[in-house]
Parts: C-alpha cells; sequence; structure tokens
C-alpha cells in the first residue's frame, strides 16, 4: 500500500514520481490513470475537465458491460480524481493523476509536455507516457559566453535553472603606465630632441598590438573557466547534450577548447546574446533539442537495422517479444504511437501473438489489451531500457511493425 498521499508541484519530480509508482504495491481494488492536456489552450473552458468526465463515463459503461465487480471501486476512484481535476490550478502543459479506492494510493504529478489524453482503469498504474516524457525531455546545459561574462543554465523536464554567473576579473584592458612612454631621436628641431611621425606610429602599433594580445589572453583565460566550470556542472548535474550561445568569436574559442567529455556532448550554437533572458534560453534550448533528439532517434532505427541479423538487435513484433520473453532485451525501441494487443500465458507468463493457447507451456493465455504498456514494464523489470520514437525515425520503424529492440545475446 502507498503510504501516503503524493502530490508533486514541480515537473523535475516527474522520475520520482514514476519511480514510486513503479515500486509500489498493487493497490486494492484497481488504479485510475489519467493523463490530461492542460496546456493554456484548454484552461479558459477547462477542456480538460470535460474530457476526464466524459472519459471516465465511457469507461464506467464498458465495465458495467461487462459485468465486473469493480464499478464501485471504479466510481470511488474517480470522485477522489474528480474533486483534484475540480480544485487544482493548471501551471503546466500536462497532468498525470492516478487514483484508487484506497485513500492512501493517490498520486498527482504536473507533465512538461501536452499527453495524449487518457483515462483507463487496471490493476496496474499506466506509465508509459511518463517513460515517453521523460526519453524527450533530457537534461541539457546551455552555455552563454562572450570574452567576459558567462551564463551557464540547466534544462530540465521544460524547466530552466540559473547554474552559474561567470565575471572574469580582468577586463583586457590596458592601465595607466603599462606601456610606457618611449622617445626615438629622427633629428633637430629648435635644438630639441623630438619623437618622428614614423616613430610614433611605430610605438602606436606595437602598444595596440600588445593590448590586443593581452586582451585575447584574459579572454582566453576566461573561456578557460568557463569550460572548467561546466566540467562542474556535468560532474555535480550530469547531461546529455551542451548548447553554446553568445558573440560568434567567443562560441568559437569556448567549443575549440572544449575537454573531449564536453565536445562529445555539444550538439548545436543558439542565435542569442549573453544577456538572453531565461525565457528565450528556455525556448531556444527546446526546439534545439527536439531538433537533435529526432536525429539521434533516426541513427537509432538505422543501427538498429543494422545490427539486425548480427545477434545484436532484433526486429518486428515476434522477435520482439520472444527476446522480452527470454530477459535478452537491453534497450526496447518502439514508435510513440504503438497499439494493439497481444496475449500472455497464464501459467508462465509469455507473451505471444497465439490466440489459442500459450506455444510455450500449452495453457491458456488471456489477452493484454496494451501492447506498449506490457512490454514496457516487462523490459523494465528486467533492468532494460526504453526508448520512444516519432517523426521520421517513427516512420522507418513502421515497416517492422514499430518495434524492436537492442539484445544482450
Amino acid at each position: 500500500m502507498i503510504q501516503a498521499q503524493i502530490i508533486y508541484d514541480d515537473v523535475r519530480e516527474l522520475p520520482n514520481a514514476f519511480t514510486f509508482l513503479q515500486d509500489a504495491p498493487p493497490a486494492s481494488g484497481g488504479v485510475l490513470s489519467v493523463f490530461l492536456d492542460t496546456s493554456f489552450r484548454r484552461v479558459p473552458g477547462r477542456d480538460y475537465l470535460v474530457f476526464f468526465r466524459n472519459s471516465t463515463r465511457a469507461v464506467r459503461t464498458e465495465l458495467a458491460a461487462s459485468e465486473s465487480d469493480q464499478l464501485k471501486d471504479f466510481d470511488l476512484a474517480v470522485e477522489r480524481a474528480e474533486e483534484f481535476v475540480l480544485h487544482f490550478a493548471p501551471r503546466h502543459p500536462g497532468l498525470a493523476l492516478y487514483a484508487s479506492v484506497d485513500p492512501e494510493y493517490f498520486v498527482a504529478v504536473p507533465l512538461p509536455g501536452r499527453p495524449v489524453q487518457d483515462v483507463a482503469w487496471g490493476q496496474q498504474p499506466v506509465l508509459t507516457p511518463l517513460i515517453e516524457m521523460m526519453d524527450e525531455y533530457e537534461h541539457v546545459a546551455v552555455a552563454l559566453v562572450d570574452k567576459r561574462e558567462a551564463r551557464l543554465f540547466m534544462t530540465y523536464l521544460g524547466a530552466i535553472d540559473l547554474y552559474e554567473s561567470i565575471e572574469s576579473d580582468s577586463t583586457g584592458k590596458h592601465a595607466a603606465g603599462d606601456f610606457p612612454r618611449r622617445t626615438r631621436s629622427t633629428g633637430i628641431r629648435g635644438g630639441r630632441s623630438t619623437p618622428g611621425k614614423a616613430g610614433m606610429i611605430a610605438w602606436s602599433g606595437m602598444g595596440q598590438s600588445r593590448q590586443r594580445r593581452r586582451h585575447e589572453e584574459f579572454a582566453m583565460q576566461h573561456l578557460r573557466d568557463v569550460a572548467q566550470a561546466l566540467m562542474q556542472m556535468m560532474h555535480e548535474q550530469p547531461f546529455d547534450r551542451l548548447l553554446l550561445a553568445g558573440t560568434e568569436e567567443a562560441v568559437d574559442m569556448l567549443r575549440n577548447n572544449l575537454p573531449q567529455p564536453l565536445k562529445a556532448r555539444f550538439a548545436e550554437s543558439l542565435p542569442l546574446p549573453v544577456t538572453a533572458s531565461e525565457s528565450e534560453v528556455l525556448t531556444a534550448a527546446l526546439e534545439a533539442s527536439e531538433r537533435r533528439e529526432r536525429e539521434a532517434e533516426v541513427e537509432t532505427i538505422e543501427r538498429l537495422v543494422e545490427r539486425t541479423g548480427t545477434g545484436g538487435a532484433v526486429l518486428g513484433l515476434e522477435e520482439t517479444l520472444n527476446a522480452v520473453n527470454d530477459g535478452r532485451v537491453d534497450t526496447l525501441v518502439m514508435n510513440s504511437n504503438l497499439s494493439g494487443a497481444v496475449s500472455m500465458c497464464g501459467n508462465c507468463g509469455r507473451l505471444t501473438t497465439s490466440t489459442s493457447t500459450c506455444p510455450s507451456c500449452g495453457s491458456e493465455i488471456e489477452e493484454v489489451p496494451d501492447l506498449r504498456e506490457r512490454l514496457a514494464l516487462d523490459v523494465l523489470d528486467q533492468s532494460g531500457r526504453i526508448e520512444i520514437v516519432e517523426g521520421p525515425a517513427a516512420d522507418l520503424l513502421d515497416s517492422h511493425d514499430g518495434l524492436g529492440a537492442f539484445v544482450r545475446y
């Protein structure tokens, strides 16, 4: 039993909510899983509340038609969930909500993106929408730099935090007396020695050249400090990608002097000044991260296809089910719109596309309506990873049932 009601108000708590739900014992009676789009377009008319009510009525009708003995439990869970939905103030694009007849089983967590709206009732909480959100929104570091200043940010799950501001102690400007005044005798005028024009130009040029060198030295030291701060940031809060922004010259200098761990994480440069607001930084970072995520997903599918047949990967429903059943999956890869049902043996727990008996032990089988959820939970139980793809990568995977996996052996 969950020992307390959990109501999160920060999207960055999503991993904690997921872990809590994954590890919690089954709720008595059943669990109501709710995913609502609470983005600003749906708030004025509370469209999300209309969807919730219509969807719970539809689920209740199905339960009544099946003569389920869970109607009372379902109604109590809906009542508790509706009470929360009626009174909460949306501040994020989405909401995930879990409730049961057990008064202590109640979890609510905001989502960083708009979910596919859904209401489900079952013995286990539906977790794949949370997995998809965490897969989509990575830890991303953003460094805004010029030759004197830097601002380092961390973005995660649609939120942004300023990690550190850095301002160089040295400006690169010379102080009075840095360049000693010198004279050069070029002739006699009125009995006094005076510097010639050519000599004045020469010394002026030398002073300016020295000043530029010092300015570049100060700038380079400043950017080394920035790189060191980024390394410390990565140590304290590991991130998946690094984005750079600021003046073009400073960005180039920093990029060329990044330590290898940072170079490996560099994704792209953003067209932002070092003074950009946090909202501008977050918007640009999210757009860049989405682009890079789509590109990385295509590369993942290409690797999956290349390794299929070599023992390193499998593609398609049947082969993937076999790998899951054998506990061989290292990373499950599936389309975000993967749907359909699968059967499970009531005796050995094997997943199968058979509609009669278990091909392994011959026992009776039962339908599992949500293929995506079942596969994800089984792979997580095997300490595997989940990669959910969309866009061009999903198009590539469509020809393989929208499903594949990298396997351990």
